[in-house]
């Protein structure tokens, strides 16, 4: 129709050309262009968006799977708070989010929600951009919470002292874990029986303990069973020692290291200071998973295993033996009541074993001590004890032994670290060790059987190759101790101050038996073990790959 319209105008035009003067044409000329520009209405301009607004940030734990729940944004003044767990890493966490806008960005690099990955060390900025291209910026900002460690509240029935080891008292146990950090409950109760554990330990002032519940039990997350342990660690005054040697343990991995966890410990209401909350060394499916003999087993093959002994110098249990050679004391743990043909058999393995070592063909990879060894516990053991230089270690106290069914003599599990990792003197002068500090050999050359083992090319090279494994787990430990100390920041300040200030009356500055050197804080006792640790990996590795 326009086109029609605006033939007809044109004809007009031409017969007024024809009959009109050149001034009124012109004049209908400039109508004409008016009035076709308005017959073609143009469209309105388009109005671009400036809303950029970024409306909830958080990270869900199905995008982070070290997440233990969903930690949501506060958003205020462009600036963004999320709290997550103290040990949860910082690098690689995955946002999701929601915004107006048509993209959202950091620097150049865009984002998107459930998918993109960023390393939340330092603040990072997201900024949100419009459709006119209006921006926004917003600030993430991490912190970090540290949970408050787990209280265990034992009360005796009606206050009764807990005066041996020998002897449990009836009791009830109470555990708090208030910001469930370990498992789902908030407290545990249960009653138990409690008495005192250790051998040099228990004659100090601060006291370890066994506890038996009377119903098997998952406490704080750990294994289910009935038995635990209350580990003091009077003597290692960072209070972290036998957690350290713990995951040095898993590093290496050891058949079974025990689960173990700092605690606030209360006897009978009154302030105890921080334990070590553990799992008591025992055979079980969910710890040392191995099959044991049974009374009836005394002959043929159910005769060969399986066994757990212990060696220390105590030798306090009622089933034990010295070996003929290095008159290492054995004892029997499980079972704790051998028959007369498991006692026998025991005794003769580890004497037959122990007289191969020590003999002329003792690298015969056949007849030789490979027969009886297994090879591969014994340099994890070695990693973990070497690396520790732990005065107990070197085939002296606290250290345990197993035969499995048709097996051999293997080192399962470490324990009792409390003077290792430069915490004694003594290992100089008692023990044999060239150095207390970082550097020197321990169990490769004051250790029975590892000094006549380290003879062997073959166990050397076997050595060399394992550590070399194992080295590159080591790389966090200190991080795992720093982490450690964290959890216990408050609670150790408690263990170490005056009853009357509603502490522990714990001496930081008391001289002990095992050393002399008083460091002066915690933070001092911290800084040596942790420096302690990392020179002595780095000593090591030096040395151990010098190995011929």
């Amino acid at each position: 129709m326009n086109h029609l319209k605006n033939k007809e105008e044109k004809q007009k035009f031409t017969k007024l050309f024809k009959t009109h003067s050149s001034g009124i044409i012109l004049l209908y000329l400039a109508l004409f262009s008016l009035f076709i520009s308005c017959s073609e209405v143009e469209p309105p301009p388009v109005v671009l968006s400036s809303e950029c607004q970024l409306e909830s940030f958080a990270f869900q734990t199905e995008f982070n799977g070290d997440l233990r729940e969903a930690a949501i944004g506060k958003i205020s003044n462009y600036k963004i708070t999320v709290s997550i767990p103290f040990d949860m890493p910082t690098d690689g966490l995955i946002a999701t989010f929601v915004y107006k806008g048509v993209s959202i960005k950091i620097g150049g690099n865009e984002q998107v929600s459930g998918k993109t990955a960023n390393n939340f060390s330092n603040p990072i900025v997201y900024s949100v951009i419009a459709e006119d291209g209006t921006k926004k910026d917003y600030t993430v900002i991490i912190t970090k919470i540290i949970p408050t460690i787990p209280k265990v509240y034992i009360n005796t029935t009606g206050g009764a002292p807990i005066l041996d080891r020998e002897n449990y008292v009836t009791s009830t146990i109470k555990i708090e874990d208030l910001d469930k950090y370990y498992s789902d409950e908030v407290q545990f109760t249960s009653t138990a029986g409690i008495r005192g554990r250790g051998n040099s330990t228990w004659g100090m002032p601060k006291k370890p303990y066994r506890i038996k519940l009377d119903s098997k039990a998952s406490l704080l997350g750990m294994s289910t069973d009935k038995d635990w342990a209350l580990l003091a660690n009077y003597l290692d005054k960072s209070l972290l020692r036998n957690l350290t040697a713990f995951e040095i343990s898993r590093k290496a991995e050891m058949s079974w290291t025990p689960a173990s966890i700092s605690v606030d410990f209360y006897l009978n209401g009154a302030y105890q200071g921080v334990y070590t909350l553990t799992e008591h060394v025992k055979v079980s499916s969910e710890r040392l998973d191995m099959k044991l003999v049974k009374p009836t087993d005394i002959s043929g093959e159910a005769l060969t295993g399986g066994y757990l002994l212990e060696l220390d110098f105590h030798y306090d249990e009622p089933y034990k033996f010295k070996t003929d050679l290095k008159r290492l004391p054995m004892m029997f743990k499980d079972p704790d009541e051998p028959t007369t043909e498991q006692y026998a058999y025991v005794k003769n393995f580890y004497n037959d074993a122990e007289k191969v070592l020590y003999s002329e063909n003792f690298k015969d990879p056949v007849d030789g001590y490979r027969k009886y060894i297994d090879i591969e516990s014994f340099i994890n053991y070695f990693i973990v004890q070497e690396i520790a230089k732990n005065v107990d270690g070197n085939m002296r106290g606290s250290c345990y032994m197993a035969i499995r069914q048709n097996g051999k003599i293997e080192m399962p599990l470490v324990w009792d670290f409390d003077i290792a990792f430069g915490n004694a003197d003594h290992i100089t002068w008692e023990q044999g060790a060239t150095s207390a500090e970082y550097d020197g050999w321990f169990i490769k050359t004051c250790s029975p059987w590892y000094d006549r083992l380290f003879e062997d090319p073959y166990f050397v090279a076997e050595v060399k190759k394992r550590w070399n494994e194992v080295k590159p787990k080591l790389e966090n430990l200190p991080d795992y101790i720093h982490k450690q100390s964290l959890l216990i920041k408050d609670a150790q300040v408690r263990n170490f101050s005056p009853v009357v200030n509603g502490g522990a009356g714990w001496d930081i500055n008391k001289v002990e038996w095992n050393t002399k050197r008083i460091r002066g804080s915690y933070d001092a006792e911290l800084s040596y073990l942790m420096n302690f640790v990392e020179k002595r990996i780095v000593w090591l590795d030096t040395n151990i790959n010098k190995l011929n």
